[in-house]
């Protein structure tokens, strides 16, 4: 008798245990597969850097997205190549499965990333491109016809007979190289058209220095391309200074909030504006892929030609105030 109730007891023990465990694994199911782990390396990090925070909150949106982990680093000056060597270095001894990078042009990048390369790490280069040969995926901007754009817009400011000047960062820069070639394309370098391209070195004073040179030098100077931030705010202050804004037209890139009050009051006549969300969102999602293991193809995104008559259409405003839009 008593080797009956404990065979009953240990079955109906053995029963509790069996529905407790279907029960725990249905409430507590097994883990899913590891959270996808990505690196972005922008070449700045600096808050006040509209357009880089734009491309961190499109990498986030797709970091969300996917559920993946996502760290975001960068110097904050975006030509100090040795703070962003350090950083990748110290990423790639983290062994996350992706690194999505906007590199500095530096060759120790390019060996850091032929590193990363090695130990079986994803890249995808974004905005610029890698001196790392096979070139990784990447997802830029199409600079090119960005400049092809601005070197139309000026075109058309001047009736089909421009005289143009162009502020640029540095002769070395990729970037600025390929958006002058395009502006060339549509204003042709004919001296008749083309009054020279001078290097501003980023900073706003030395444009601005520049730009008053020019004035003087070439009379009949219709139009200033500037290149980036810095050499549109100098050529401004330039142009204000000389009061010939309405006879000089000023074209430049990018949508900072310096260069959206310049378009309001018509100091630039047109800016180019890139798409940064974009940026950043497709280059997490091509990281995605590929570990993922999937084939990927490089992306170019294209750029808008923005004036003070069409920056407050719906499409522009979210452009240009990335940050808010709900």
């Amino acid at each position: 008798m008593r080797i009956q109730r404990f065979t009953l007891a240990l079955a109906l023990l053995l029963l509790a245990a069996a529905v407790y465990a279907v029960f725990d694994f249905k409430l507590y199911p097994a883990s899913s597969a590891p959270e996808k782990t990505v690196t972005l390396l922008l070449k700045s990090k600096n808050i006040r850097t509209d357009y880089w925070q734009t491309v961190s909150a499109g990498a986030e949106a797709a970091a969300k997205e996917a559920g993946a982990s996502l760290d975001i680093e960068g110097p904050l000056q975006e030509t100090d190549a040795d703070a962003q060597a350090e950083l990748l270095e110290a990423a790639i001894d983290r062994e996350p499965q992706a690194i999505v990078i906007a590199p500095i042009d530096d060759d120790r990048i390019a060996q850091s990333l032929q590193r990363a390369r090695d130990a079986g790490i994803k890249l995808v280069v974004i905005d610029t491109p890698s001196k790392l040969k096979p070139a990784p995926v990447s997802v830029s901007n199409n600079h090119q016809e960005a400049g092809r754009q601005a070197g139309l817009a000026a075109a058309r400011a001047t009736k089909g007979n421009p005289y143009v000047a162009i502020v640029s960062d540095f002769p070395d820069s990729v970037v600025s190289a390929e958006r002058e070639k395009g502006i060339l394309e549509a204003v042709s370098s004919d001296p008749a058209h083309n009054a020279g391209t001078y290097y501003a070195e980023d900073a706003e004073e030395k444009a601005y220095a520049l730009v008053k040179r020019v004035l003087a030098r070439k009379p009949g100077l219709n139009a200033v391309l500037a290149l980036n931030e810095p050499a549109a705010l100098g050529a401004a202050k330039a142009l204000k200074e000389a009061e010939v804004t309405n006879r000089v037209t000023l074209i430049g890139f990018d949508s900072s909030i310096y260069q959206i009050k310049l378009l309001e009051d018509g100091s630039l006549k047109a800016i180019v504006v890139q798409k940064p969300f974009n940026l950043g969102y497709l280059g997490v999602k091509s990281a995605l892929r590929l570990i993922d293991g999937q084939k990927v193809k490089s992306t170019y995104i294209d750029s808008l030609i923005v004036t003070k008559d069409n920056m407050y259409t719906p499409e522009n405003q979210k452009l240009l105030f990335p940050f808010n839009q709900k």
